[in-house]
C-alpha cells in the first residue's frame, strides 16, 4: 500500500502544475506588414500596423486591435492562442505565441496571403 500511495503522489505532483490556468498577463505587440504583401493587403495596413493588446485573464485570451475589435483565442498548444475571424472582406488567422522569444503575435489573411507580424513591445 506504501508503494501504491508514493505512486499516487508522485503522480499528482507532476500532473497538478499542468492543470494550473497560466498566469493573468497582458501583452502589447506593435505589428508590421510583410515586405512582399500585395496591394489589397496594403489597404488593410492602417488596421493592423498599430498596437495590439493581448490579455489572458482566467484562462480565457483575447486580442484587443485599434478600434475596439476584440477577438477571442483558445490555447491550441501550451502557450500559443490561435483565432479565426473575418474582417471585411478579410479571412483572418491569428497566432499569438508565448513561447516564442520574444512574444509575437501573427495575423494571416487565408485568401489573399496577407501577413502582419509584431513582437512584444
Amino acid at each position: 500500500m506504501t508503494l501504491t500511495r508514493s505512486l499516487l503522489v508522485a503522480a499528482l505532483t507532476v500532473l497538478v502544475p499542468s492543470l494550473a490556468w497560466p498566469q493573468d498577463m497582458s501583452v502589447e505587440f506593435r505589428l508590421a506588414a510583410a515586405p512582399g504583401n500585395i496591394s489589397g493587403c496594403i489597404r488593410a495596413d492602417p488596421q493592423f500596423t498599430r498596437v495590439h493588446a493581448f490579455t489572458l485573464k482566467g484562462g480565457q485570451a483575447e486580442v484587443r486591435a485599434p478600434g475596439g475589435i476584440d477577438t477571442k483565442l483558445k490555447l491550441t498548444k501550451p502557450n500559443v492562442y490561435e483565432t479565426d475571424y473575418q474582417l471585411g472582406q478579410l479571412h483572418l488567422h491569428v497566432v499569438t505565441d508565448l513561447a516564442a522569444t520574444p512574444p509575437s503575435l501573427t495575423v494571416t489573411e487565408k485568401n489573399l496571403g496577407c501577413k502582419w507580424m509584431g513582437v512584444k513591445k
